[in-house]
């Protein structure tokens, strides 16, 4: 949880409203990158996975190479890249190219007490 945490709240000094919602994720190939750079195994272009990609896109304008990175991943028949927080300490995240799943993948919301809305219509609901 706290990873999620430290990941939804980046850079900002306090944490903006929101929802924190769990998943299970069945989803494959995923790309793994949790051990991180090492020049044996990946090509020079993910040494810059970790770019700082608002400095690079929102200062600079140019696409950031982590983008540039997961338009090959996807090009290559990945689904996602699984890679070290940089946030928490310890901590995991999963970039899942949703458009890319099949019927074989699953990505399902954990909401066992049905507390979030199901369509845009429901926001008023109260959970089932």
């Amino acid at each position: 949880m706290a990873t999620a945490v430290a990941e939804y709240q980046q850079l900002s000094p306090l944490l903006p409203p929101g929802t924190l919602v769990s998943y299970r994720v069945t989803a494959a190939p995923v790309v793994d990158f949790t051990a991180g750079y090492r020049g044996d195994h990946w090509s020079p272009s993910w040494e810059s996975f970790f770019c700082d990609w608002r400095r690079d896109w929102f200062n600079a304008r140019i696409e950031p190479p982590s983008w540039v990175l997961g338009d090959e991943v996807i090009a290559a028949g990945a689904k996602g890249i699984l890679f070290s927080s940089t946030q928490a300490a310890g901590g995991t995240n999963l970039v899942l190219f949703v458009d890319q799943l099949d019927a074989a993948d699953r990505l399902e919301v954990i909401d066992p007490a049905g507390a979030l809305p199901r369509d845009q219509a429901s926001w008023g609901e109260s959970p089932a």
